[in-house]
């Protein structure tokens, strides 16, 4: 008839497998069949959980829940006891047995509290290395040396520091080899380790951040300075860089929440001192 309308060819038979489509829960659409969410089987098909985000140390946490004030108590102990040995060794044993004894009293009063810290858990990321640690730990190595040099400079200490007129000899060669593997490496991660993250824990439940990154930083700071100072006399000019040292290597561990970038700005650091001796003893 003129003016009526015809359907598309198909049309009926396509509402008609629509409605029976959706009486049982599927909907159909051009060549593409999709469940219905009244479908049982869809409803009570297992949904993927969402991804756990691991929260990183300095957020607290499972990983450091148990680095608290009982272990900094215990870490602090430590440090004492390997202080005292370590002086205690110095005044009763000969010159030569007496430094190799004094240094190894005081690794171990580091290398104890340290183990049993990661042995209890591990601070989620604390020890993770990323290429930029090796940038920052130049960097600020030889800034503080540059920084400790100003200071001598105005002490009006000598440029060049000599190791005396034996020389560049095999116990230089011993004390550098030292200095710059298994010393900066105890060293951080008992101070900028256990001490730091310790302190930064147990004070950030109590009083927050902000109380947290001070505490930790002056606490790890003093202490760094302290067991120096106990071991061997130390002047006005090198207690300070001693503290700018801890202090900085604090704020890489903080910020980064790594504890590479403290190692290895202690290596810089005694590296390019003994650098400095070592041209002063050949060319002083």
């Amino acid at each position: 008839m003129a003016g009526e309308r015809r359907m598309p060819s198909g049309w009926g038979t396509m509402r008609a497998r629509d409605g029976r489509a959706a009486k049982r829960g599927v909907r159909v659409s051009g060549d593409h069949t999709v469940l219905l969410m009244s479908d049982p089987v869809a409803r009570h098909r297992p949904r993927t959980p969402p991804r756990r985000r691991h929260r990183a140390w300095r957020e607290g946490g499972p990983s450091v829940a148990r680095w608290d004030a009982e272990m900094l108590g215990w870490a602090v102990l430590s440090l004492g006891l390997g202080v005292l040995a370590a002086r205690a060794g110095a005044v009763l044993l000969p010159g030569a047995i007496a430094e190799v004894v004094t240094q190894a009293v005081l690794w171990a009063a580091f290398a104890v509290p340290v183990v049993w810290a990661f042995r209890r858990s591990r601070p989620r990321g604390l020890t993770r290395f990323r290429a930029v640690d090796v940038l920052i730990g130049a960097v600020w190595g030889v800034g503080l040396r540059l920084a400790q040099g100003a200071l001598d400079a105005a002490a009006g200490a000598p440029a060049w520091p000599s190791a005396g007129t034996g020389g560049v000899t095999s116990r230089l060669v011993a004390e550098s080899v030292a200095a710059t593997t298994v010393g900066p490496a105890l060293e951080e991660l008992f101070f900028r380790g256990v001490v730091l993250v310790c302190t930064y824990t147990a004070v950030r439940r109590l009083s927050g951040h902000v109380a947290a990154v001070v505490a930790s930083l002056v606490l790890s700071s003093i202490l760094f300075v302290v067991a120096h100072a106990l071991v061997a006399p130390l002047g006005p000019t090198d207690a300070a860089a001693l503290a700018l040292v801890g202090a900085i290597c604090g704020v890489c561990v903080l910020v980064t929440g790594r504890l590479w970038p403290a190692i290895l700005v202690h290596v810089v650091y005694n590296g390019t001192g003994i650098a400095v001796v070592v041209v002063g003893s050949l060319y002083g």
